[in-house]
């Protein structure tokens, strides 16, 4: 579907999960700074920066390197000393010093030497002072990852630039130091450098002319979640997502080398659906600049609102938009598309493939995911949040507008303030009555909107004016009436559609425990075989034999059913022997004591009122699945009886589902994989007013709603009591009632 039938602007900072870091000690003095072992073509520019006081001499310090023993079989390669130069000089005014070859093209550095340094492959790097040892002696003589021998007085400063992360001693060699650097992708890094602001490494680029060098000057800072931040992010909009994006805030001219946005869900396999914590999209930001705006737009070229600074590859920006996921923005990454985070799914990190997280933040649905960031924006509604970005004014995470062509998107500028409100679009109370004429676009009724918008794309995209009104009081009619009484026996859950093949049609019944449904028919009223005809039986289910369960939900099915048989009261025989039409404006009827038959004709003459004589003595519950209320039908046929529900957009509803608490109808998700509300033979979801105040409806009131509360402080997003704001009021009824919901 291509619209959606909800909208809410809502300022959210759930309390839901925090993230304890461990901090990194500031480096000592002196300290191994920067490095390049690597660069395409020959390596001419290898070097490595140290610093230091400015002015120290830097007699009686060596670097040594250690790799493995080329002449040796494995294990017994491992830590053999590669490389040895005894430094000579003094620290630059500035405090670096630089060791290079001959051929060193980044200017004249502080001291000559032959270095070789070998690549790709696990190699340690080591600032040490009183040296006794000498090139090529083993310093783990025992294999054992474990240095036997230490012919120095003390290592001053160490880093291990990685090809494989965790070395085996055969196939990969140990590594001899804490500070480990890659690996960069399948290799080991070409350059990395020791962030100025802390002592955290980052991978440069392999290619020396892409700026991430600094031999004998500061390397950039590195910043926090206040330096740089996530800012404006967009996963979703009508049609194809095309203007999907990131946008990070902090300093102009901040060089983004080491850092990636890393986006968690779940599983994409059929058989892990499950699953949390699951990489789903990995955008390495080298060679990424912030800009002068302070604002970087990270997108694929595909983006048409907006001109990228950085652009990816398609593949590199693959956002889920039907469930919770969370965007990361770490630093040093070294995981991998698919790895699971969070094995164990209980919502807490057991793997950190990065070396700090700097900004994170949960766009959320109705979803079951795991969030793993204390900032959330979301849900939209009933969806997962499609727009989301830092409010000017306050930095608060809010929800925005779902159509980027509303106008609340911002990318590459500052953002909007939270004070200004919703952005208009379809469904918001602001936007105007859809009978009536008036000058800004959309208007209040959020299927209405969406439907006239289909057939007059200028009611939302210039204005809504007199014609897009006429077409609203013409095709909009009842969009949704219906009574939320539930008698002895009712409708309760419907599913007529889905994603692929309808393995999963299925209805439920709520009623009394034990009540009979000896009298009871199920049908469901269509076109029949013939799109031209309205009134015609398409199904009959008798319910001879059987009776309301325990729980009081009886559920039925077909054979096919794939969410747990078990969950099944009554597996109806035959081959397909629902077969519900999912195109079409459809009435499902429970009648008592049916005398008709299958494919019969109830409105012969097609007017939308069934025949004089109709095949039962009661109708004890009726609900009609709308496609469209255009009256006389077109396309479509008519449908019988007082209650209806839809259009979903311009979809007939895939499925439906009544409220346990108050009875009334709500379309579910069409895709059944990520929708929550779909809950076979157990009770529907509450959402009426015994729990107001359960925003994210897990049935508790509790912390996580009080912060949902104070964030839309001020606003509708919170509103409790029905004065239109969220004030001291509403506080007061959430805390009266705090605890499980009844």
């Amino acid at each position: 579907m291509t619209t959606r039938s909800t909208r809410l602007f809502t300022n959210l900072c759930a309390l839901s999960f925090s993230i304890a870091f461990a901090a990194n000690a500031l480096a000592q003095d002196p300290v191994i700074n920067e490095i390049r072992v690597d660069q395409p073509g020959i390596d001419l520019s290898e070097y490595i920066e140290f610093k230091g006081t400015p002015g120290a001499s830097l007699a009686g310090l060596t670097l040594v390197v250690i790799g493995d023993d080329d002449s040796a079989s494995p294990p017994s390669q491992n830590g053999t000393i590669e490389a040895v130069v005894a430094l000579s000089g003094n620290f630059s005014s500035t405090g670096f010093f630089v060791l290079a070859e001959s051929t060193f093209q980044f200017g004249t550095p502080d001291q000559v030497a032959i270095l070789n340094f070998e690549n790709p492959d696990n190699v340690t790097f080591l600032l040490v002072s009183g040296f006794t040892g000498s090139n090529g002696q083993d310093l783990d003589t025992n294999n054992d990852a474990v240095l036997d021998v230490s012919p120095w007085t003390a290592i001053l400063s160490s880093v291990a630039l990685v090809q494989v992360a965790t070395p085996d001693g055969t196939t990969a060699d140990f590594v001899y130091s804490s500070n480990r650097v890659g690996p960069d992708a399948t290799t080991s890094p070409a350059q990395v450098w020791l962030c100025a602001d802390s002592n955290t490494w980052r991978i440069g680029s392999s290619d020396t002319t892409l700026g991430t060098d600094s031999p004998g000057a500061a390397n950039p800072t590195c910043g926090s979640g206040v330096a740089i931040r996530l800012s404006e992010i967009r996963i979703d909009q009508p049609g194809t997502d095309n203007d999907e994006y990131v946008e990070i805030q902090g300093p102009a001219g901040f060089n983004m080398n080491g850092f990636s946005i890393v986006v968690l869900g779940d599983d994409a396999l059929t058989t892990h659906l499950d699953v949390s914590g699951v990489i789903e999209s990995i955008t390495p930001l080298d060679g990424a600049i912030i800009p002068a705006s302070g604002y970087l737009l990270v997108a694929k070229s595909t983006m048409t609102i907006a001109v990228p600074d950085f652009i990816v590859a398609p593949a590199a920006m693959n956002f889920e938009n039907g469930d919770n996921v969370t965007f990361l923005l770490v630093s040093g990454f070294t995981g991998a598309l698919n790895g699971d985070v969070d094995t164990d799914a209980n919502c807490v990190f057991d793997v950190n493939p990065w070396e700090s997280i700097i900004d994170s933040v949960a766009l959320t649905g109705l979803d079951t995911t795991c969030n793993y960031s204390s900032s959330v924006a979301g849900p939209d509604g009933n969806y997962t949040t499609g727009h989301a970005f830092r409010c000017f004014s306050d930095g608060i995470w809010s929800v925005g507008a779902y159509d980027q062509l509303a106008g609340g998107d911002t990318p590459g500028a500052q953002n909007r303030a939270c004070g200004l409100g919703p952005v208009l679009e379809c469904g918001e109370a602001t936007a105007g009555d859809c009978n009536t004429a008036h000058a800004n676009r959309y208007c209040s009724d959020p299927l209405c909107c969406a439907l006239i918008c289909v057939t007059q794309p200028t009611c939302c995209t210039i204005a809504w004016d007199a014609p897009c009104a006429a077409a609203a009081t013409t095709s909009c009619g009842q969009t949704g009436s219906s009574s939320c009484v539930k008698g002895v026996v009712a409708f309760s859950e419907i599913r007529i559609d889905q994603t692929s093949t309808d393995t999963d049609e299925w209805v439920e019944l709520v009623g009394a425990p034990e009540t009979s449904l000896n009298d009871v028919t199920l049908i469901v009223i269509g076109d029949g075989s013939s799109t031209l005809l309205s009134g015609v039986i398409e199904a009959v289910v008798s319910l001879a034999g059987k009776s309301i369960p325990a729980d009081g939900h009886f559920s039925m099915s077909e054979s096919t059913f794939t969410q747990g048989i078990a969950a099944i009261d009554y597996v109806i025989p035959g081959t397909n022997p629902l077969n519900f039409e999912n195109s079409d404006n459809v009435t499902f009827m429970l009648v008592r004591n049916f005398t008709g038959a299958d494919a019969q004709d109830l409105d012969s003459d097609d007017n939308g009122v069934f025949n004089a004589v109709v095949p039962w003595t009661e109708v004890i519950d009726t609900i009609a699945l709308i496609k469209t209320t255009t009256v006389p039908p077109t396309g479509t046929e008519w449908y019988y009886g007082p209650n209806t529900i839809g259009p979903d957009t311009t979809f007939v509803p895939g499925h439906i589902w009544r409220c346990e608490d108050t009875g009334c109808w709500n379309i579910g998700r069409f895709d059944i994989l990520v929708d929550p509300t779909d809950t076979p033979g157990v009770a529907n979801l509450n959402c009426g007013s015994p729990c107001a105040g359960d925003y994210n409806l897990d049935g508790q009131r509790n912390g996580s709603d009080l912060a949902t509360l104070l964030s839309a402080w001020g606003t509708q997003g919170g509103d409790i009591t029905g004065d239109g704001t969220t004030s001291g009021a509403d506080l007061t009824a959430l805390l009266s009632g705090w605890g499980a919901c009844p």
